[in-house]
């Protein structure tokens, strides 16, 4: 039997080239990898406050967007009132606004959701818009102010709440109000004690100490009212 080599020559295949080895097929392109975009977040307080019939917030945008976004939106949704809050990033401005009305407003969580991935001024994807809550109280108040004379400190406070009924700042009579002290050079607070605040909103409470100390106030939130420190005096 001829081999192979023998019947190409013979039949003059070989001399013509036609039996030339089959190239090699192409390796397929790589696809190229897909890159992550950013995540963005708007820069939302932590704390969504009503404290008048409509409060307004002023924001910008927050951690993780790129300069070059372009367009991005957000809603924040609650039960009870589906689409209340709209933060609209147009036309490469920096910075949204919206308002919360406390007439309408439901107290409780809103969940914030990105409208599909934020854009730049080519309508290209550059950022993914995050999903993210925050809370929404009302606005409470304490406030302090304190003296001292013959080696005797007098704290003197006061706490009150928005009531959205009345759209008014009220005393919170009542209230415990809760005093704390820190000494000088030191940054612990302590617990000097607790009061109750008079129909008026106000308490009093006298401490008799030669040391040197800052003081503050402190009132607890409930289901419908946010917390609130009083300045460091």
């Amino acid at each position: 039997m001829r081999s192979t080599l023998s019947l190409l020559a013979a039949t003059g295949l070989l001399a013509t080239g036609l039996a030339a080895a089959v190239p090699a097929q192409a390796a397929a392109p790589v696809a190229a990898k897909a890159v992550a975009l950013p995540t963005c977040y708007p820069a939302v307080p932590a704390r969504l406050v009503m404290n008048n019939r409509q409060t307004h917030y002023t924001i910008g945008y927050g951690k993780g967007c790129p300069a070059t976004l372009y367009n991005a939106d957000w809603h924040g949704r609650q039960k009870g009132d589906p689409d209340n809050i709209l933060i609209e990033f147009v036309n490469g401005s920096k910075q949204s606004k919206f308002t919360l009305y406390s007439e309408v407003s439901p107290v409780g969580v809103v969940t914030f959701t990105g409208d599909e991935d934020g854009e730049d001024s080519e309508g290209n994807a550059v950022a993914t818009l995050a999903s993210f809550n925050r809370m929404n109280k009302y606005v409470s108040a304490v406030d302090l102010t304190v003296s001292k004379s013959r080696g005797t400190y007098t704290l003197n406070t006061a706490a009150g709440n928005y009531r959205p009924a009345i759209n008014k700042f009220v005393p919170w009579g009542g209230k415990e109000i809760v005093l704390q002290y820190k000494q000088a050079g030191t940054s612990t607070w302590k617990q000097l004690t607790k009061v109750k605040a008079n129909s008026n909103g106000k308490a009093s409470y006298k401490w008799a100490s030669a040391a040197t100390f800052s003081f503050r106030a402190y009132i607890a939130g409930n289901s419908v009212v946010w917390d609130d420190y009083s300045p460091v005096r």
